[in-house]
């Protein structure tokens, strides 16, 4: 204990004799003589080197270089040597004791001469310079507010920090961004203008898979601006940084709540529509649940022709899977009848060979006779909702572009669909074959209509 307080005595010493040391240094302040302080100074530092990196030192130094700053023509350096003092000086008292007491000229004119070039930086588009001016606004603007230098009341300048994050974001420092943007939205900050600044950060935490970041920064957005359209950014974080396996557990766990939208429907069967896989079965289960989550989309709005021709495109892309094992099969029959090899001719011999042979034809026969079925309901299934999603929209006057484009994409499907139909049927009902070939000439016809 005694050696504590003899240490505290020793400090408390030092400190009383540098603040002695600097007195006259001090009264020269107070009447404006900057010139006279700064001797004043210089003597002290010649006496007692050691005073220079004090914090009166540091403080003394820099509220000298602010009253030289004034006559910054005659005094050039005056501005660099007030910084470096500054900074000096925060590290030496973080309580800002001297500042306190003997007044924040210094701290004032670093954060004035920081935003002006700041300013000068961003309205040239330097935007490195513009962002390294401003962050050192904000750190001194922040001493000013937090300390209730400045006679506004609130709790951080603002301006700064709005400066500050632009000018990063167009200097491409991200990390530099979300620090400034962050704290725009966690103070709550919601102007229109600001509504830019939540998706940057929404979309930047995305692509660093800042999933807890994420969750935070969405629900503050959510209630900063109920009426934007926030579950887009959710699927586009799920659709970036889950697997595909886990994008369908998440769906199914949130589905079976009953709380999703049909947004959100739909924007989870755009993802499974999308997903991509080396696995055949896989592909088949992502398909499905696209149109899962676009059935439940439409369900809830029967208007909502996206979703319908969404699922028509799910019917058709399962279509042309089984289709093109079809083609598959009949290659490879052609493919074993080219290269059948020549009969024995012994005739038992030719019996078993011919039996045999049969047996690899009729094999391949009967994969393609299997697929009829599944075929058949796919291409049926893809006119339905086709058909649904076209006659949404095909007696409006005037078609938006995305209901144009589906038109377009939905009289040419359907034509295609058709097509196939009435070639399957013919020569083995004529009458269905006529039927279809009359519904491909209404659809074939369509095709121009919309391309204008």
């Amino acid at each position: 204990m005694k050696k504590l307080m003899a240490v505290l005595a020793i400090m408390m010493f030092v400190l009383t004799s540098f603040a002695q040391d600097f007195k006259k240094v001090q009264t020269n302040m107070l009447i404006g003589q900057y010139d006279n302080a700064k001797s004043e100074f210089d003597k002290v530092v010649a006496k007692k080197p050691t005073a220079a990196t004090s914090a009166e030192g540091y403080y003394w130094a820099a509220k000298i270089y602010s009253g030289l700053n004034k006559d910054a023509a005659k005094n050039p350096n005056a501005y660099a040597e007030l910084k470096k003092n500054l900074d000096a000086y925060l590290k030496a008292e973080p309580n800002l004791a001297l500042a306190k007491e003997n007044g924040q000229d210094p701290f004032f004119d670093v954060y004035l001469k920081s935003f002006k070039e700041g300013v000068n930086g961003f309205n040239s588009k330097s935007w490195k310079d513009a962002a390294a001016n401003f962050a050192i606004a904000v750190q001194y603007s922040d001493i000013i507010f937090s300390n209730g230098w400045s006679t506004s009341k609130q709790p951080f300048d603002t301006t700064s920090i709005i400066y500050a994050g632009y000018s990063n974001q167009n200097a491409g420092n991200i990390d530099q961004t979300l620090v400034f943007y962050s704290r725009l939205i966690e103070s709550g900050i919601k102007t229109p203008e600001l509504l830019d600044v939540y998706r940057y950060v929404l979309m930047q935490l995305t692509t660093k898979k800042d999933k807890t970041s994420f969750d935070k920064y969405l629900a503050v957005s959510e209630k900063a601006y109920p009426a934007e359209t926030w579950a887009e950014y959710k699927t586009e974080y799920i659709d970036k940084n889950y697997s595909l396996d886990e994008k369908v557990k998440l769906y199914d766990e949130i589905a079976a709540t009953g709380k999703m939208t049909e947004v959100e429907f739909q924007m989870y069967g755009d993802m499974f529509m999308t997903g991509k896989s080396d696995d055949a079965a896989a592909s088949e289960k992502y398909i499905l649940k696209a149109a899962d989550a676009y059935k439940k989309a439409y369900a809830m709005n029967t208007k909502n022709f996206a979703a319908a021709f969404n699922i028509g495109i799910a019917y058709y892309n399962q279509f042309t899977v089984l289709d093109e094992k079809v083609s598959d099969n009949i290659r490879a029959l052609q493919n074993l009848n080219a290269n059948k090899p020549a009969a024995p001719k012994d005739p038992k011999k030719k019996i078993a060979f011919d039996a045999a042979f049969k047996a690899q034809v009729d094999s391949i026969k009967k994969l393609n006779v299997a697929l009829e079925a599944p075929i058949k309901e796919k291409v049926d299934g893809a006119i339905e909702w086709i058909t649904k999603a076209y006659d949404v929209i095909k007696d409006k006057e005037k078609l938006e572009r995305s209901e144009k484009n589906v038109a377009s994409r939905s009289v040419d499907f359907l034509a295609t669909l058709y097509a196939f139909k009435r070639d399957k049927s013919r020569g083995k009902d004529q009458k269905a074959s006529d039927e279809f070939d009359a519904k491909y000439n209404v659809y074939d016809k369509l095709h121009d209509k919309y391309n204008n």
